[in-house]
């Protein structure tokens, strides 16, 4: 009992965009996005790093997480999107070949999905529910871009170049970050 009382709780990692002006919608920050894809996102450089890319950098360490202490509204998009990734990741555990997966993929990401508050919500209180219709519409197509550019990087991430699977990747299909899981 005393080693348990003794041993530090590591925190989890936290999106570097806390605390930069962003416009929001349902408590999430609708941060720059390096995509092509259509929707309200604003743009993001290049050069420069993403949410999608924070989301990829810290999926690994993060989905040995189960508790996440939010600091602002870039953390909840940083929680959304990572719960996308495993989605995708699960999803794609069961295909051999990227066309398959991608198929799959494009079906999962383009079907329609819960809104903080509405119907299907897996993650409670976590993040605030919409004021109006419009804040849940800007939310549901800002997290509808962002999926799709998820998805886009984490098959890229998934599947090398020759078709094969990357195995180190797909073994994360199986964690659940913070006990959680996107329906």
């Amino acid at each position: 009992r005393r080693k348990r009382e003794a041993h530090a709780e590591m925190p989890a990692y936290h999106s570097k965009a806390c605390g930069v002006q962003s416009e929001e919608a349902c408590g999430c920050a609708l941060l720059p996005l390096k995509t092509k894809s259509r929707g309200p996102a604003p743009p993001c450089s290049p050069d420069e790093e993403d949410i999608v890319d924070e989301v990829i950098r810290y999926f690994r360490p993060n989905s040995l997480f189960r508790n996440f202490e939010v600091k602002g509204g870039a953390d909840r998009t940083l929680i959304y999107l990572t719960l996308a990734m495993q989605q995708i990741l699960k999803e794609c555990e069961r295909f051999k070949t990227r066309p398959d997966a991608e198929k799959a993929v494009q079906s999962l990401v383009t079907k329609q999905f819960a809104v903080p508050g509405g119907p299907g919500w897996a993650l409670g209180g976590m993040f605030p529910v919409p004021n109006d219709l419009q804040e849940g519409e800007t939310w549901r197509l800002y997290f509808k871009q962002a999926r799709e550019e998820v998805a886009i990087r984490t098959l890229d991430l998934l599947f090398y170049s020759d078709g094969s699977k990357n195995k180190w990747w797909n073994s994360f299909a199986k964690r659940k970050f913070m006990g959680k899981e996107l329906k």
